[in-house]
């Protein structure tokens, strides 16, 4: 027999005394009454029994006499209810009352009977079903208790029987309740707690438990619960200014708990509210801990995410304006060794500016390249082409004590990225390698395919599922501490000495991935080495040809440019450098300067050389309006620094022509030379019928 149903034995025994004394009074009280048939019952036992049927019907209980002798079986009002039969014309009896039993187990309440009778002891507590004449089915509990009258054998048998339905009903949705309140703490990782003033003991809610890393076992204290608050958190939590409790328990408060098995400090945020009875009187405490761990980590994120993305700014906007000056310095140092003598002195100093510039240019590119606003122009490449094609530049990078083994997979498939930008990738990954391993060691380079399923993207979530090709980039060098990981990416970070390094490498790196669509981390060790791993989305299609190198020297040409910078240093320059080509040259400071220049200018104009961004307009729409106002012209787009959604998609595929700021007067004029080159060749291979007539007007920008 279980507790539960000992206990509810126990009850029943002794209110089956207290009811069969009173059913002997009432029996007493029917015989002295001596009413003749048909005459009113007495008012005493009238009010008994109506008081005895308000007691079973509150008990949910019904009670039973049977006399063996006779076999006489009497019943209660509340007994008729609870097995469905009805006073009026179901007899009480033994066999009615089995009828009324579920089938199921009516085998069991009749062999239960008989052994009552055989050997005259009670029943004990026996669970059974009644199901009633309408099909519903009660749950009930039958105890019985022998009456015995001097030394004989019992005469009669006193039960009892208890519809536990309700209660059972109650039970049931009290269970649910817990669970869902158990599965809702666990969802939103929240632990409930409770003390109590007078017993002074503690309860915790199972996700308590795993909140503080306490095993289920240990009996739970509010002394150990305030053992778990760390130590620098403790007097915010149970004592100071902020304490918002008599007890001296301040809500809600963060606080930092030590989990006893592990150390791992979790973040939780305690509230706590009194408990008191109806006289105001405190009886104890009742408490929940929220674990915000997940959600302090996310925080923390964010404000990571967000401090990047303002650095990330400023070095775009800075870089934008230093790649005007680079490209005025430039321009000007080759303008002027042109003109110094090779026996100058001053040809030295020029050379000296020259090279400050190309490092400062170089910095340059690592700014815009962290930030993600280079301009780049991806093609559809072979990356084991572009790996085999700069590992003689990767050799002498690392050093001779650095063995540098390159592995293409087998028919890796093509990816969308500039070529630059990769080359630039493969040589930063290089150089951190090289400077984890002072003492010499291996570098590995290798590829493969690598197709990421559903079940790969739950553990990667950034990653959508698909095929990809992955890069990774070994090294057996000192490792990446535990402490410094959350800082790799991070610009200007570095561990170098100062002087010997500018802390952009690993973060250009993670820009000119993040900028191609593509993901990068790195698994590291202390003294075990780094090894850097990237994914590229696969690409369909066949990867695009080298570039022809250019022509050492730039050919001239006479045709007319229309130069629009507004940059006044650049815009001078461009003019100077084209002017000693042989070129003849317009220009304008922003794009309504442009428009009325060409409107006015008698002759043709045969190429425009714009800024991308202008004060008031932007590159491509200046185009659009000289086309307007003009035939279409060939069009060479010039900027240091862009954001992807100031530019048409084809400024990005190749279709279009751009120069990267900082340029020289050379680059410059290779350029313009191959934009005029490509523009006579696709008028002959159109035919001189096909371009449209000029507008007789200009039309100004909107």
């Amino acid at each position: 027999m279980s507790a539960a149903a000992s206990r509810e034995l126990d009850a029943l025994r002794a209110r089956v005394a207290e009811l069969e004394q009173a059913l002997s009074d009432a029996s007493r009280q029917r015989a002295s009454a001596a009413d003749p048939p048909g005459s009113a019952r007495g008012p005493a036992v009238i009010g008994w029994e109506a008081q005895l049927d308000e007691v079973e019907h509150a008990a949910q209980m019904g009670n039973w006499l049977w006399e063996l002798g006779s076999n006489h079986v009497t019943w209660s009002r509340q007994l008729f209810r609870i097995l469905g039969c009805d006073p009026a014309t179901d007899q009480p009896s033994t066999e009615r009352f089995l009828a009324a039993v579920h089938p199921d187990d009516r085998e069991r309440m009749h062999a239960g009977v008989q052994l009552a009778i055989e050997t005259g002891e009670g029943s004990g507590a026996i669970a059974f079903r009644v199901r009633h004449r309408d099909g519903t089915v009660r749950e009930c509990l039958l105890s019985s208790l022998p009456v015995v009258e001097g030394a004989g054998p019992p005469t009669r048998f006193f039960g009892a029987i208890v519809d536990l339905t309700e209660r059972r009903r109650a039970e049931q949705e009290l269970r649910r309740s817990e669970r869902m309140l158990k599965e809702a703490q666990r969802i939103a990782h929240v632990g409930s707690w409770s003390y109590d003033l007078a017993s002074r003991t503690t309860r915790w809610s199972e996700e308590l438990y795993h909140i503080l890393g306490v095993d289920p076992s240990v009996r739970p204290t509010f002394e150990l619960l305030a053992s778990l608050i760390h130590p620098e958190d403790r007097h915010r939590v149970f004592g100071g200014a902020e304490s918002a409790s008599p007890l001296g328990i301040a809500g809600p408060v963060e606080c930092r708990v030590a989990r006893p098995s592990t150390g791992e400090l979790r973040h939780v945020q305690m509230a706590a509210q009194l408990l008191t009875d109806d006289t105001g009187a405190i009886t104890g405490l009742v408490g929940t801990s929220l674990d915000i761990t997940e959600r302090r980590r996310l925080e923390e994120q964010l404000l990571h995410s967000q401090k990047l993305e303002a650095i990330g700014r400023l070095a775009g906007g800075v870089a934008h304006d230093f790649n005007n000056m680079l490209t005025a310095i430039f321009g000007h140092r080759e303008l002027a060794v042109r003109k110094v003598p090779p026996s100058s002195p001053v040809l030295e100093h020029l050379t000296q500016i020259g090279t400050a510039a190309e490092r400062a240019a170089a910095l340059t590119r690592q700014l815009l390249a962290f930030a993600r606003k280079q301009l780049i122009q991806p093609t559809v490449v072979d990356p084991n082409a572009l790996i085999l094609g700069v590992e003689p530049l990767l050799r002498p990078l690392v050093g001779e004590d650095v063995e540098l083994a390159v592995l293409p997979g087998s028919q890796v498939w093509p990816i969308h990225i500039d070529r630059g930008q990769f080359e630039q990738l493969l040589m930063n990954l290089a150089v951190n390698a090289r400077d984890a391993m002072p003492a010499g060691g291996r570098l590995m380079i290798e590829t493969a395919n690598t197709t990421i399923g559903a079940d790969d993207a739950e553990r990667r979530p950034e990653l959508e599922p698909g095929d990809y090709v992955e890069l990774t980039v070994t090294d057996t060098g000192q490792g990446i501490e535990d402490a410094i990981r959350q800082y790799v990416f991070e610009p200007f970070f570095t561990t170098k000495e100062p002087g010997k390094g500018s802390g952009l490498g690993l973060a250009t790196c993670h820009g000119i991935v993040k900028q191609h669509g593509g993901h990068i981390w790195f698994s590291s060790a202390a003294g075990q080495g780094t090894r850097f791993t990237i994914f590229f989305p696969r690409v369909r299609g066949a990867p695009s040809e080298l570039p022809a190198r250019a022509p050492s020297t730039a050919p001239g040409g006479g045709e007319t440019v229309l130069v629009v910078e507004d940059e006044a240093q650049v815009r001078d320059l461009c003019v100077a450098a084209l002017r000693s080509f042989g070129y003849s040259v317009l220009a304008a400071r922003n794009g309504k300067e442009a428009v009325a220049l060409a409107a006015t200018h008698p002759g043709a104009i045969h190429l425009l050389v714009s800024d991308v961004v202008l004060p008031d307009a932007r590159g491509p729409a200046l185009a659009a309006a000289l086309a307007r106002a003009r035939a279409p012209l060939p069009v060479l787009y010039a900027s240091g620094y862009t954001e992807d959604s100031l530019l048409p998609g084809d400024l990005l595929d190749g279709s279009v022509h751009f120069l990267a700021k900082p340029y020289t007067p050379t680059q410059l004029a290779k350029a313009v030379r191959t934009v005029l080159d490509a523009s006579a060749q696709g008028r002959r291979a159109k035919g001189s019928g096909d371009a449209p007539p000029p507008a007789s007007t200009a039309e100004r920008l909107q």
